[in-house]
């Protein structure tokens, strides 16, 4: 067998192979083109008409229709059985309710769901088996979101439906079920490849890699005049003359040993290694990729920081040089997202050695803890609302149904993170979910509800008054709240948050039921990240305002299908503004510079 993480001679792929390539992974969905096994098994599932004939022809047989005894069925490994029974769960629940008498009135409605559920569930099943492409990667996580937005608003329906809600929550199960295995899968393509223990994940596709590529060379030759058009009469020769500047900026600090990134002939060969490695699609090389792309790269990022505010006037194209050689290097900044997809796939016994020498770090084990309450949360809230109908309880299990969508959001942040400290940017956004469960826990959308001034009580000791803290009132009243009415389930909310809160800081001895955010020492910029978070969550819930008044008949909350949710929302944005916090000011509509005809004219009218 070869080694394929051997050294041998570079070679300049021209563009025609690399198009090539790219054709082979998007059609017939091959991780490696230039394995002629995959793309011979890839041809005969795609010409499944002519397979037949033609292994009969390959095994001495007329080629014409012949029976044969087939000695052996294939092997189908766990992964594949249980996406087939997936599929089919969704499929059986879709029928059942587009036959259903009781929802007659939306069957138009109920079409289209089947319609686009089955296209998200063949396109992300089927990119998911091919992770170690990174446009299939994110395919697969763009299926499990519409999965699970699909998930949550049969859940919200079916709350909001009398007598329907089993099939509602039947229908969501089986989504949760394929975003599961779309999980599932991608973290056994990379087991499956020989990803292992490693700590790198291409995140752009090689072919985007080759033209980034050609983009730094075409910005360099620009830069030193190479590939310039001569200057006409009444044009500035900025770029040559930031060219020179560089030049000495290099030569009076000792920093010659970087001029030969501004050479041609020296930077093509040290680019050409990088493409090299990323487009031979093996996970070997991948490994060996990481291993050395940071290291060959590293004087391109010093060159980039060295050189920023040290050319004046500024100049075009050393601008561009500079921006398409960060372009380039920033492949390789996050490479470690996906990293915990493997621990997702497979069983914990075979951690050790296999999948790193010490195992999964801190971050894996807390989303690996998370998913394990996230199934405890899915089975009890199943079982929530029984035989109630009344409105209190319709309320509770919307927003629990909301904390279960939430969950499986901060599982989708947990596992592509590349945060191996485990509390990066994406960690730091679960926090908002967090928040969300521990608003449920104080009991936020039930009957108790408390004000946050300070009362006045007697002590038992002495008679004396003392002040009583907000969380210790509102966690006074949690036995009146939507986690009590089932036995268990505050403890699988407050585990959850704990989790999401823990982020590799000292952990808070302690934490109450109904806790706050503040003495976990979070800073303004991961503040601002969940703020963002809670943005995005306000303006998913408001869109959907039509659709459930479409979808559900409006008996309940007097109209607004939306109070139960917008008022968790704005409860856990009030907490984050007592921690100090900003408000929920989301982004608005983009702004775009004025004519400089229209800025003139208020600075020689300021008055008018």
């Amino acid at each position: 067998m070869t080694d394929q993480t051997s050294l041998q001679p570079i070679m300049d792929r021209s563009q025609a192979a690399l198009a090539l390539d790219a054709l082979i992974r998007r059609n017939l969905r091959v991780g490696d083109p230039r394995d002629p096994a995959a793309v011979a098994k890839a041809l005969r599932e795609r010409y499944a008409d002519d397979r037949a004939a033609l292994e009969q022809e390959a095994a001495g047989l007329p080629f014409f229709k012949v029976t044969r005894i087939d000695g052996g069925a294939p092997a189908q490994d766990t992964t594949r059985a249980e996406e087939r029974q997936a599929k089919d769960d969704v499929s059986k629940d879709l029928v059942a309710m587009s036959t259903n008498a009781l929802l007659k009135d939306i069957h138009p409605e109920l079409k289209g769901w089947s319609k686009t559920i089955r296209s998200a569930v063949e396109e992300g099943t089927a990119a998911a088996r091919f992770a170690l492409d990174p446009w299939q990667r994110d395919r697969a996580m763009a299926a499990r979101r519409l999965l699970g937005d699909y998930a949550r608003v049969a859940r919200y329906v079916g709350a909001l439906t009398p007598n329907m809600s089993i099939h509602y929550r039947q229908l969501a199960k089986s989504l949760d079920e394929v975003a599961s295995v779309i999980l599932v899968s991608m973290g056994d393509a990379l087991a499956s490849a020989g990803y292992g223990g490693g700590r790198f994940l291409l995140q752009a596709p090689a072919s985007e890699l080759a033209a980034r590529r050609d983009a730094v060379i075409r910005a360099l030759r620009n830069l030193t005049g190479t590939a310039q058009d001569a200057y006409g009469p009444n044009e500035w020769p900025r770029n040559l003359y930031a060219y020179r500047q560089v030049l000495d900026f290099l030569e009076e600090n000792g920093l010659t040993d970087l001029r030969a990134l501004l050479q041609e002939n020296n930077v093509a060969p040290t680019l050409d290694e990088v493409v090299h490695w990323a487009t031979r699609g093996a996970s070997d090389d991948l490994r060996a990729l990481g291993a050395t792309a940071l290291l060959s790269l590293e004087r391109f990022r010093r060159l980039e920081t060295l050189l920023r505010n040290q050319v004046s006037p500024a100049a075009p194209a050393l601008a561009a040089y500079m921006t398409a050689v960060r372009l380039f290097v920033d492949t390789f900044e996050n490479a470690g997202a996906g990293y915990r997809l493997p621990y997702i796939a497979r069983p914990p016994i075979a951690f050790y050695g296999l999948y790193g020498v010490g195992g999964p770090d801190a971050p894996t084990r807390r989303l690996m803890e998370v998913i394990q309450r996230r199934g405890e949360l899915a089975q009890a809230l199943d079982c929530y609302l029984g035989c109630g109908c009344g409105d209190d309880l319709v309320r509770c299990q919307i927003l629990l149904d909301k904390l279960l969508y939430d969950t499986d959001r901060a599982i989708d942040l947990y596992a592509l993170s590349a945060s191996t400290p485990g509390n990066g940017p994406a960690e730091q956004r679960a926090i908002a979910y967090g928040l969300i469960a521990n608003r449920i826990l104080c009991g936020v959308g039930t009957a108790c509800r408390v004000q946050c001034e300070p009362q006045v009580i007697d002590s038992e000791t002495g008679g004396q008054s003392q002040d009583v803290p907000c969380e210790q009132r509102e966690a006074q009243c949690t036995s009146l709240g939507c986690v009590d009415r089932q036995p268990g389930l505050a403890t699988i909310v407050q585990g959850i948050r704990d989790q999401l809160w823990h982020l590799g800081l000292p952990p808070v001895p302690s934490l109450p039921v109904c806790a706050s955010l503040a003495g976990h020492g979070f800073g303004a910029e991961t503040l601002g990240r969940v703020r963002e978070e809670l943005c995005v969550q306000h303006d998913a819930e408001a869109s959907w305002a039509h659709l459930l008044a479409t979808m559900a008949p409006a008996c309940r909350f007097q109209g607004d299908l939306l109070a139960p949710v917008q008022e968790l929302i704005d409860s856990a944005v009030d907490e984050l503004t007592r921690e100090g916090g900003q408000g929920l000011e989301c982004p608005a509509e983009p702004l775009f510079p004025r004519h400089f005809e229209e800025s003139l004219d208020e600075l020689a009218f300021p008055n008018v």
